[in-house]
């Protein structure tokens, strides 16, 4: 979520501040963890179907940073048309949805031994993106920004991964059902580090210099290429850091609703910067060479054509036609640019952040 009052004074603050990630923060690996084994529920392309019961009025009260856990329940229909019950707890997160929205975003946590044999199996936690509004364009925007994730996905395993989910909401102390929408799930960021045999780093922040070359560059391009400015990596807005056994500092970007390719109603560009709206692409990531800049290019030439077909592919297809083709036109722009070496120098080169 795009939250300007916390961008205003971090964009002024010089990267190279005590917010740099340091040798106090090399990682801790583990062999094994409870949310790697989630990968299975991701791998399955269909969207999972289910109701999601619980004290909405209670979950909107809870906006402190640190909410506490609530019992909810997740139930389906098997195989047999039989009912199934699983008992959940959910966490609040987000604060800007949470002040704006109808329903918050949540973190699920399943009880691993009552999931055996159901679809669920093995998933221990997952992050919840859910409808802000009930209203079809506010469930188009939801899809879109799963899109995202999925592009991302096809660029590098360092990411969040996501599936599309079909979710009916029930009030638990009345039963009353709110409504039934799609939105998504992505894995946790412990799984994310576990898949890598990584580790999730403490650090408040990082600077350019901090960061693994490769990944600093492709992060930086990708956020132009769907037109996000809404995060800063020098205090961990909307990414976080990974460490690999090499000792190599990764960032990893989530929250795309601010992008430019998503193009929320609610969606406005941080207005220190020179853009007027966030359809308007503006590079902010960091400087690196020129030779990683043409690899990141190469890879997004690459995969243009598997980009493009996720808005083609079932999911893809939940989008209506519009948006899904206004979006590669999105990208066509993009594209002109990256292979444009005019263009490529003067939008993307030229402006990185150097404060490193």
């Amino acid at each position: 979520m795009g939250r300007h009052q916390l961008l205003l004074a971090a964009l002024f603050i010089v990267v190279g501040s005590p917010c740099r990630v340091g040798a106090q923060d090399a990682p801790t690996l583990r062999a094994d963890s409870g949310a790697a084994r989630a990968i299975g529920f991701f791998d399955r392309a269909e969207p999972a179907r289910f109701t999601l019961a619980a004290d909405i009025k209670l979950l909107r009260s809870d906006t402190a940073d640190e909410a506490p856990s609530r019992n909810a329940s997740v139930w389906f229909r098997n195989a047999t048309g039989k009912t199934v019950t699983i008992p959940v707890t959910v966490q609040t997160h987000g604060r800007w949805r949470l002040t704006h929205c109808e329903f918050p975003p949540l973190s699920i946590t399943f009880p691993v031994a009552q999931t055996v044999g159901t679809p669920f199996e093995s998933l221990r936690k997952a992050r919840l993106t859910s409808y802000c509004k009930d209203h079809p364009a506010y469930e188009q925007y939801i899809l879109q920004e799963l899109q995202l994730y999925r592009v991302y996905q096809l660029l590098t395993p360092y990411g969040h991964t996501p599936r599309a989910v079909h979710v009916t909401y029930v009030d638990a102390p009345g039963g009353r059902t709110r409504t039934t929408r799609y939105g998504f799930f992505i894995d946790e960021r412990d799984a994310v580090a576990a898949r890598q045999n990584s580790a999730l780093l403490k650090a408040r922040g990082a600077s350019g210099a901090d960061l693994e070359p490769y990944h600093r560059t492709l992060m930086g391009v990708f956020e132009y290429m769907i037109g996000n400015t809404d995060f800063l990596v020098s205090e961990l807005h909307n990414a976080f850091l990974l460490g690999t056994p090499q000792g190599e500092t990764i960032p990893v970007p989530y929250d795309f609703d601010y992008s430019g390719a998503v193009n929320t109603a609610y969606a406005t560009p941080n207005p220190v910067l020179p853009i007027r709206n966030v359809r308007q692409r503006l590079f902010r990531g960091f400087c690196s060479d020129a030779d990683q800049f043409r690899k990141v290019f190469a890879l997004l030439n690459e995969k243009k054509a598997a980009i493009y077909a996720l808005y083609d592919d079932p999911i893809g297809k939940l989008l209506r036609l519009d948006v899904a083709n206004g979006t590669k036109k999105y990208f066509d722009e993009f594209y002109r640019t990256i292979n444009t070496p005019q263009l490529a120098q003067a939008e993307i080169l030229s402006r990185c952040l150097n404060r490193e």
